[in-house]
């Protein structure tokens, strides 16, 4: 090796020992300065009072005020590539939902991966979604809903909101080998009204949202897409248990920082997240979202998302040749 060579080599092992004493002392300062929760959804909808809920509480712990950000649009890809092309230092963590990983496949063109573009930090929680029918439609279970769906092929309609509900809809089709005729409405509020209206005769929503209209018996509740009963419904099944045995479309929760944040500051975040969420007022508030909450490591989070991507860029694909 020549002379020139191996002064280029020392040139570049001493820059990155200085690039990592750099990032650790940073690691170990960390936060000297307010955190922002960017969130990809309006004020008041279900991602945002989490991310409120966990930041005032973190914020206690962590010494250091935590302002929520809200920048809708495009199903949370506005916020989604803000974080993404963000500095790795902390300051700039994403509240996600379940669109984190369904958006990679039905917007490939914005060339976010959800897994090598973040730093996973933990899992908040998983909230059911409602099966729920015009009151009209003569199944009192999903069992009964099933052969209904069966022997009429597209006299149903359905409606969706989201790109999770669409594709939540898109799995519940093909997994029960049923067709509806899909409308897809600008908002959970104007789908509701769709159904109570009898518009469309079927709804896969958020069971937060849902849940007065059930109440109000506008729309009747057929089951729950969570892999668990929800204690906000306990007496409604899942599709799971037996009507749609694997079935499962929930929304889930989650906080990301950009691709190669500092492991020291990713560690101090996931021991907090998880610290607030096991304070019992703070699982109540969330429980109050329709959440239960899911404690993971940095390492289970991303082997979660990276799951959840591929299991919905099938469903993508799957609707792709209908």
């Amino acid at each position: 090796m020549n002379a020139y060579i191996l002064i280029k080599k020392v040139a570049s092992l001493g820059l990155l020992g200085l690039s990592i004493a750099a990032a650790s002392a940073q690691a170990q300062n960390y936060p000297t300065k307010p955190i922002r929760f960017l969130v990809g959804f309006g004020p008041g909808g279900p991602t945002d009072v989490v991310a409120r809920v966990l930041g005032n509480a973190m914020s206690q712990l962590l010494g250091q005020p935590i302002v929520v950000e809200n920048r809708a649009g495009a199903d949370s890809l506005i916020a989604t590539q803000a974080v993404a092309r963000a500095d790795p230092d902390g300051y700039l963590l994403l509240i996600a939902s379940g669109s984190h990983s369904i958006n990679a496949s039905l917007y490939p063109e914005t060339k976010v991966d959800p897994v090598k573009d973040f730093s996973h930090i933990g899992m908040i929680g998983d909230a059911a979604n409602f099966l729920v029918v015009h009151p009209s439609v003569p199944a009192n279970n999903a069992d009964e809903f099933l052969k209904l769906l069966r022997d009429n092929p597209g006299k149903y309609n359905s409606g969706t909101t989201a790109s999770t509900t669409f594709l939540a809809t898109q799995l519940f089709q093909s997994m029960a080998g049923v067709d509806t005729q899909n409308i897809p409405y600008k908002g959970a509020g104007p789908g509701t009204l769709a159904l109570v209206a009898g518009e469309i005769q079927m709804s896969i929503t958020s069971l937060v949202g849902m849940l007065p209209q059930v109440k109000a018996n506008k729309v009747k509740p057929l089951a729950v897409t969570s892999a668990t009963r929800s204690p906000l419904a306990p007496d409604v099944p899942t599709l799971t248990e037996k009507a749609l045995p694997g079935y499962v479309a929930s929304t889930w929760y989650a906080m990301f920082a950009p691709a190669n944040t500092p492991v020291a500051i990713v560690d101090l975040l996931n021991q907090t997240l998880n610290k607030v969420m096991s304070n019992p007022d703070i699982k109540k508030q969330l429980q109050e979202q329709g959440m239960v909450t899911v404690p993971m490591s940095p390492a289970e989070l991303q082997k979660f998302v990276a799951e959840d991507t591929l299991k919905w860029a099938k469903v993508t694909e799957q609707g792709k040749k209908k």
